[in-house]
């Protein structure tokens, strides 16, 4: 049954497409290419099962389309339109960099100064890092830190106690040597906008860029969200219903790296003062030279290999992965928090931007890249991809590699190896500077924890290692002890952060 609804959808899909590409061969006025575009939007959410989306985008310097698609809460059954606030996650690290460009044209910023002189309080791990990192590496990636993101994820810390916790998180590359995304980078980035400014990250963004693009309804903390009469709840699927996700991520302590709420219809100034070297209604935001720098390569993403003929190898510069579509230069960043999806879309040879965001994670970030690719190839006159086929077949591989994985994991236990001690003596409360505390304690079921007053199990795997669940899932914790047997640490291997050392209190 599973492999008949499967090639159903396929079979549907390509007749959808097809369809676009006949009418593609046409003559198109704007309205029918508008149509097109919401007909083909609409069918992708129902492959998809996406509840909610809103689309803007400009072209040749003008405001082109906006619209909002499906509900935004379906319990009300509330649509979604052009005016609703959705968080647009990591799209907010661009206007954190152009903020850094506006302060580099009033002279205060060096791009390539270290930052120490600025924040003589900023210290990494290592005292190379701490001496040389710049502005310009803080944006790019490529510090060496790798995400480390359970240091803010869910819980409760500030933005100055993060800021102050960066000396305890240990690089897992040479400064420079590669990419590797970083949201911790970008607060640290926010801070340093501080600094320069007088004013915070907030009130710094709102004053040089929200106010003067009237980007007037965009919020940058979830305290202003709900004040609003007309935002977005977020979704995750569970048993074939839509689920909310809630608003507990802790995002607005890393702000600068994610926090902006904003809506389709405000994005388009936002794309036309990126496609207009800076300007915005004739007034200047920021110097097209600094903009300029934002959006040059700096850093190779990792791994370089581009996996589809259309896309060319992807870089990274300062708030924008740069790459080529079918020959295009294109600068793009998505956004990921709570369930929301978002993408921000500029071909700046091309004079189009556009912008997408949604309301759901079922689909990861294949329904944003699906409506963007079909939108680029409809107003560019490009080659018509099925984008659709090749991400159904990508999910189901994902799926069938992630079975592998757990099956392998399962075949590398040694089975019957015990832990060493009783499962009681492994409870207790354990501390890591900058990550904080990991309570674990025993129940009739086994060893349980929490962490940023979230829960989650730990079960048995072989010797004195046990795996993680909920948060920890894909986590291995190593249990050590002291010469004298006492278990007094264990190692947490977090996936995109490396191993993670919690002493016992």
């Amino acid at each position: 049954m599973k492999k008949l609804l499967l090639i159903l959808q396929i079979c549907l899909v390509f007749c959808v497409n097809l369809e676009a590409q006949r009418k593609k061969n046409q003559q198109l006025t704007q309205a029918d290419t508008i149509n097109d575009i919401s007909a083909f939007i609409y069918q992708t959410m129902s492959n998809w099962k996406i509840p909610g989306c809103a689309v803007s985008i400009v072209k040749d310097g003008k405001y082109y389309f906006s619209s909002g698609y499906g509900l935004r809460d379906t319990r009300k059954q509330l649509p979604v339109t052009t005016n609703t606030i959705f968080p647009i996650a990591s799209c907010t690290k661009a206007f954190t960099a152009t903020a850094l460009a506006i302060l580099a044209d009033e002279g205060k910023l060096d791009w390539n100064k270290p930052v120490r002189e600025y924040m003589p309080d900023f210290q990494m791990f290592d005292d190379a890092s701490t001496r040389m990192i710049t502005a310009k590496d803080l944006l790019s990636h490529r510090t060496g830190l790798p995400r480390h993101d359970l240091v803010w994820l869910y819980g409760t810390k500030s933005r100055k106690e993060i800021f102050s916790g960066l000396k305890y998180l240990t690089p897992s590359k040479p400064i420079f040597s590669q990419y590797q995304y970083n949201n911790l980078m970008y607060m640290a980035a926010g801070v340093l906008v501080e600094r320069l400014s007088g004013k915070t990250w907030e009130e710094y963004v709102r004053t040089k860029i929200l106010n003067p693009l009237a980007m007037k309804t965009t919020v940058l903390d979830y305290n202003e969200l709900f004040r609003s009469a007309d935002y977005a709840m977020s979704y995750k699927m569970v048993n074939e219903n839509f689920e909310e996700v809630g608003f507990g991520s802790n995002v607005d302590a890393i702000g600068p790296a994610g926090s902006i709420k904003t809506t389709a219809s405000e994005m388009q100034n936002w794309l036309l003062m990126q496609l207009q070297n800076g300007k915005f209604n004739e007034q200047e935001i920021v110097s097209a030279k600094n903009l300029k720098e934002t959006h040059t390569p700096i850093q190779v993403v990792y791994p370089a290999e581009a996996k589809y003929p259309e896309l060319g190898f992807g870089t990274y510069g300062m708030g924008w992965t740069i790459n080529t579509y079918q020959g295009k230069l294109r600068r793009q960043h998505n956004g990921s928090i709570e369930g929301y999806r978002s993408q921000t879309t500029v071909f700046p040879n091309n004079s189009l931007g556009i912008f997408i965001t949604t309301n759901s994670d079922v689909a990861n970030y294949y329904f944003v890249n699906i409506i963007t690719n079909y939108i680029t190839e409809m107003l560019l006159n490009l080659d018509q991809t099925e984008w659709n086929l090749r991400y159904i077949q990508e999910q189901n591989e994902a799926k069938v590699a992630e079975e592998k994985n757990k099956r392998e994991n399962h075949d590398s236990r040694k089975v019957g190896a015990q832990p060493s001690h009783p499962i009681e003596q492994y409870a207790g409360v354990y501390e890591h500077p900058a990550y904080g505390t990991i309570s674990i304690y025993q129940t009739d079921k086994g060893l349980r924890g929490t962490f940023h007053s979230r829960n989650f199990n730990l079960n048995a795997y072989h010797y004195d290692i046990f795996e993680g669940t909920e948060m920890f899932e894909d986590t291995k914790f190593t249990f050590q002890m002291t010469p004298k047997g006492v278990i007094d640490r264990f190692i947490a291997s977090i996936p995109n952060a490396g191993d993670v050392e919690f002493k016992k209190k």
